[in-house]
């Protein structure tokens, strides 16, 4: 579960990092065009990429939480889950003998 919510915010990061980028590119060829004046280009690329170090920020607060509750509820890795049934296999084993 913890993996898939670790590969989810690498994806997210991921994601974020190629729309920041392409936000740049729309900005410089809106400048290039004389649409927009420079200045409030570089307000609107700052405040798109301001919002999106914001969500990446509480994506990974988000995760973090999770986390903790991992290790505040003391739950079981599964390397755990799978050493205990080993040992459940052995000991069933040991009783059936006896």
């Amino acid at each position: 579960m913890f993996e898939t919510a670790e590969r989810l915010t690498l994806a997210g990061i991921g994601a974020l990092a190629v729309i920041t980028e392409r936000a740049g590119k729309m900005v410089h060829e809106l400048a290039e065009k004389g649409e927009t004046k420079r200045e409030e280009l570089r307000n609107l690329f700052r405040e798109l990429s301001a919002k999106g170090e914001q969500k990446k920020a509480d994506l990974l607060c988000s995760l973090c939480r999770k986390i903790n509750l991992k290790e505040d509820l003391s739950l079981a890795t599964r390397e755990e889950i799978e050493e205990l049934k080993e040992r459940i296999a052995h000991l069933e084993e040991q009783l059936s003998q006896k």
